[in-house]
């Protein structure tokens, strides 16, 4: 079968043609002229170095006449030395020009030069040996006068051979001007027959080769918009060095260097500083010429010296004979799939805490503890406590030094809400807060002092994601993690990932709080049942016999009376108790204010309560100072102050119970003081807490646990604070301090963290 004719075999073809033709010219162009230029050349050629000679010989004589003049003017060696050089010099040049001259003309004028030279120098050797002796002037005056004419006679002579060489060359020059001529005619033949036949070859090559010509640069051109138009690749070749040869768009967008920046420059640039010393991009470069392709997974760096995952394939290129001619090579930004991967691994690890943690809390911590160093260097995590308070609970980093430096942090630098970044920042807007890059301007905006700025600085983080932990429209805690590394910084991929695990741990954590006061809500059915049953047992008990035997003893009467009277009180205050719990748990609480005088309003509560403190055994004394008049709720204060002192008068039975009211600074001061058992520690922060209590040693743990919790809320209301002050045996300080101004008339308290009222 007949081989097809292809665009390779056409050229080939064409080439043949055009270099059997070329090779025809040029042999007949090489014969007719080597005849008319070879002997003119090699005339013209022998003439010009004939002409240099001269030349060249004229001057070295120049050189000895002048250094003898600075040697009989001067004396100095070195113009001795010169002078012997540049005589060396005309004796050489003067021999090799008597050896290759045939001229006998020239040859002739070279023997007088010679006799004429050493005559010179004969007459220089006696002038200066008549110096040297001290000779008469006139003796001298004749010596120089020899050696003068010597030198005319040389000088003459050497004009004479230059006018000579001059007159030989010029019309050696003529000769060659001719045959140049006649060339040129030549040649002009000869290329007018060559062009002709080229012409001829080209019309005959384009009629055959232009449509493979044409359909070759269309595949090119397509092959380059393919390459150009790879966006999500980088595309490029090195050299079989490693240099950058080629450099596409996609390339750029995943490196950052511009074509104009990179090329020629060593590939060595994408592989991080480690990786350059360990020498691994000669090693792939020298295992993909040897396997003829390689394949790997790793990490690459941008310009900007930013670390991200890629997939790389190395391709060696060949040619036709097998020799390397560089690289091909392939790559692929991968980090977002490692991140998926990333984030499946967690999820599956946060799936299997969660389900296998019996602790929420205890769950979530360990949560954090996975983030690091999966996912940053360092992380903090914050839970709000029903005190309203951010409360560290994991404290973690790669670096055990860091992670001191942590709670030197969080020691320091207590959290303040007019901070534009930080966890209170995000508990309050209960939006993520994510910096891609750390600046020494952003840590200076946040650290109030130079300590603390300090502080933050030998943290050295480059990235920071404080993520809420929200539940619904509730934030239970805030999880911020931290970066140093510049290869690690969080993106928006990290903080949506970050957002569903924290999610799902605020998920976790709301189902086991509302799982707990469901338990509570429950204990609280039955303790009210029991708390509620029994005055109204004592009261239904009294009623029923004053009804069948009113007593005819008033005292008896009167103290029948005044027991109903007290189980009635008791079930008023737990009453108001669950009213105010009821308000306080639908979110919203309504405060009517007006101007209420503090010392007016201990008072009225001492007088209320005269009968109590009488039964208890416990003397009530007053240190209440007037005129602390403020805007609160007289009703709500008049509740705090009577659950005050119903735990006065429960825990401190038989001892006096002191009241104190006072002006302090912008507040307004009131403080309860019981002499009881006090109370520990341990207990004094959680007594605030809803269904907390911290009963007497020895006392059954009876009531709702709600008295305490309810005045805490009450006093927060107004804006004002409540302090415990105990020593078990010593009993217990309750102060509460509210400001001398008007207070809010409605407290949103789904717009606040969980247990705290404005």
């Amino acid at each position: 079968m007949k081989r097809p004719w292809t665009f390779a075999r056409r050229i080939a073809v064409g080439f043949a043609a055009s270099l059997v033709v070329a090779l025809a010219i040029a042999a007949i162009t090489a014969l007719a002229l080597r005849s008319m230029l070879t002997g003119g050349e090699q005339v013209t050629e022998s003439r010009i170095e004939h002409r240099v000679a001269v030349e060249r010989l004229h001057r070295a004589f120049s050189d000895k006449l002048a250094s003898q003049q600075g040697y009989d003017l001067t004396g100095d060696a070195s113009f001795r030395e010169q002078e012997g050089q540049a005589r060396s010099r005309f004796e050489d040049l003067l021999r090799a020009l008597r050896s290759h001259e045939e001229d006998q003309e020239v040859h002739g004028l070279l023997e007088g030069l010679v006799r004429a030279e050493r005559a010179h120098e004969e007459a220089t050797r006696v002038m200066r040996e008549a110096r040297a002796r001290g000779a008469s002037p006139e003796e001298l005056a004749a010596h120089r006068g020899r050696m003068d004419r010597a030198r005319h006679q040389t000088d003459e002579v050497l004009k004479e051979l230059a006018h000579y060489t001059e007159v030989t060359f010029a019309q050696w020059a003529q000769r060659a001007d001719k045959a140049e001529q006649r060339a040129f005619w030549l040649i002009i033949a000869v290329a007018t027959l060559g062009l002709l036949v080229a012409m001829g070859l080209a019309w005959v090559l384009f009629r055959a080769l232009w449509p493979l010509h044409h359909e070759a640069r269309a595949s090119e051109e397509r092959f380059r918009l393919l390459v150009e138009g790879v966006k999500d690749y980088a595309l490029y070749l090195l050299d079989p060095e490693g240099r950058v040869a080629s450099w596409n768009p996609g390339a750029e967008r995943i490196h950052g260097w511009r074509a104009e920046e990179i090329i020629g420059r060593s590939g060595e640039l994408f592989y991080p500083p480690e990786a350059r010393a360990e020498g691994r991009p000669r090693r792939d470069w020298e295992r993909a010429a040897r396997e003829g392709r390689l394949e790997w997974e790793g990490l690459g760096l941008c310009k900007d010296g930013t670390r991200f995952w890629v997939e790389s394939l190395v391709t060696a290129l060949r040619g036709a004979e097998g020799r390397l001619e560089g690289f091909a090579v392939l790559t692929r930004d991968i980090s977002e799939r490692k991140h998926m991967e990333r984030a499946q691994r967690l999820f599956v690890e946060a799936e299997r805490l969660f389900l296998t943690e019996k602790d929420p809390d205890q769950a979530v911590v360990a949560l954090a503890r996975l983030l690091v160093p999966e996912l940053a260097d360092g992380c903090l995590l914050f839970l709000l406590k029903p005190s309203g308070e951010l409360e560290p609970r994991a404290v973690l980093h790669i670096s055990p030094e860091k992670e001191r430096l942590f709670w030197d942090i969080i020691h320091h630098g207590a959290p303040r809400r007019e901070r534009p970044h930080g966890a209170l920042q995000a508990l309050r807007t209960g939006r993520t807060e994510r910096l891609f890059e750390v600046t020494p301007e952003l840590m200076k905006e946040v650290a109030e002092d130079a300590e603390y700025l300090a502080l933050l600085e030998k943290l050295e983080a480059r990235s920071y994601l404080a993520v809420p932990l929200r539940a619904g429209e509730r934030t239970v805690g805030v999880l911020i993690l931290v970066s140093q590394r510049p290869e690690r910084r969080f993106t928006e991929t990290d903080q949506v990932f970050v957002e569903e695990l924290t999610g799902r741990a605020a998920l976790s954590l709301e189902n086991a709080r509302l799982l707990r006061e469901a338990q509570a809500a429950l204990e609280l059915i039955g303790v009210a049942a029991h708390d509620l049953g029994n005055p109204l047992q004592a009261l239904q008990l009294m009623l029923g016999k004053l009804r069948r035997a009113p007593p005819a003893d008033p005292d008896k009467l009167r103290e029948v009376l005044t027991a109903a009277v007290r189980h009635t009180q008791r079930l008023g205050r737990l009453l108001h108790n669950l009213l105010d719990l009821s308000r306080l748990s639908s979110g919203k609480l309504e405060l009517e204010v007006g101007e209420v005088d503090l010392a007016e309003l201990v008072h009225e509560a001492v007088e209320r309560h005269a009968e109590q403190a009488v039964e208890a055994g416990s003397r009530l004394e007053l240190d209440v100072e007037p005129g602390v008049v403020g805007r609160w709720d007289r009703l709500r204060l008049e509740r705090v102050l009577t659950n005050l002192l119903s735990n006065a008068f429960k825990y401190g039975k038989g001892r006096p119970i002191e009241l104190r009211v006072e002006r302090t600074g912008g507040h307004g001061r009131l403080t309860v003081r019981d002499h009881g058992p006090g109370i520990p520690l341990e207990q004094q922060r959680s007594i605030f807490e809803r269904f907390k209590k911290a009963p007497a040693r020895g006392e059954k743990k009876e009531g709702f646990g709600l008295g305490l919790y309810i005045v805490r809320q009450l006093v927060e209301a107004h804006g004002g604070s409540i302090l415990v002050e105990s020593r078990e045996g010593e009993g217990a300080t309750f102060t509460v301090e509210l400001p001398l101004v008007e207070a809010s008339r409605e407290v949103e308290a789904s717009a606040q963290p969980p247990g705290v009222v404005h």
